[in-house]
C-alpha cells in the first residue's frame, strides 16, 4: 500500500507501518514500535552521594566498655557520684586533684561525597578550681587538629550539648581524642556521653 491511510497510520512509497510490506527505515521503524523522539533534554548520569549514617561505636558507653574506644584507666564510669548525661555510663575524664591526664579516642572514616559531618556530645564540667584562669583543660582533636579546647573556667552545673563540624575532613580516616589534663590541686571532671558524629 502506498497511498492512502491504513487505520492510524499513514501510508507511504516503499513501507505499509501496519503491515510491514516493504523496506523499513530503522530509526522509524524504532519509534513506531517503542515510541521514542526527542524528550526535550537527556538524563545525566548518576553522581556520587553520601548515604547519612552515625559514625561512632559506643557513643553513650552503655556496653560498659570501652571499644571501640580507647581510653586511660577508668574512663568509662558508672558511678552515681557524677552521673552520666543518659543510661548509667559516661566517660569520666581526670577529677583527682593532683597532676594527671587521661585519654578517650576513636578512629572514624568520614565519608567523601557527604555535605555534612557534625559531632555532637554531651559536656559535663565539674571543678574545685575558682575564677577564670584555666588551670584544668580539656581538648578534642581530629588527628592533629586542634578543633575546641574546654577548661575548669568552662565549668557548668550539668550537662552542655556541643556541636563541632568536621565536613572538612570528608574522605578522611581521623583519630577523635579528648584529652583531660589536671595540674596539681583543685580537682576539675570532664564528663562526656552521647557521643555522635552524623554524616549526610
Amino acid at each position: 500500500m502506498t497511498t492512502g491511510a491504513n487505520q492510524d497510520f499513514s501510508t507511504k512509497g516503499g513501507y505499509d507501518q501496519v503491515t510491514g510490506w516493504g523496506s523499513p527505515i530503522a530509526d522509524a521503524l524504532t519509534t513506531a514500535l517503542l515510541g521514542g523522539g526527542s524528550s526535550g533534554g537527556t538524563t545525566p548520569p548518576p553522581t556520587g552521594g553520601c548515604t547519612a549514617a552515625q559514625l561512632i561505636g559506643n557513643g553513650g558507653f552503655e556496653t560498659g566498655t570501652a571499644a571501640p574506644w580507647t581510653t586511660s584507666s577508668g574512663v568509662v564510669d558508672n558511678s552515681s557520684s557524677e552521673p552520666a548525661h543518659s543510661g548509667s555510663w559516661k566517660a569520666w575524664l581526670d577529677g583527682y586533684g593532683s597532676a594527671h591526664t587521661d585519654t578517650l579516642s576513636q578512629t572514624v572514616s568520614v565519608p567523601a561525597g557527604c555535605a555534612s559531618a557534625t559531632l555532637t556530645f554531651a559536656l559535663h564540667i565539674d571543678t574545685a578550681e575558682t575564677g577564670s584562669t584555666p588551670y584544668d583543660k580539656l581538648t578534642l582533636k581530629a588527628g592533629s587538629t586542634t578543633l575546641k579546647t574546654w577548661s575548669n573556667a568552662d565549668a557548668a552545673a550539668g550537662y552542655v550539648q556541643q556541636t563541632l563540624d568536621l565536613t572538612s575532613f570528608a574522605g578522611q580516616t581521623v583519630t577523635l581524642t579528648f584529652t583531660g589534663t589536671e595540674d596539681g590541686s583543685n580537682q576539675t571532671s570532664f564528663l562526656i556521653d552521647d557521643v555522635a558524629l552524623n554524616v549526610k
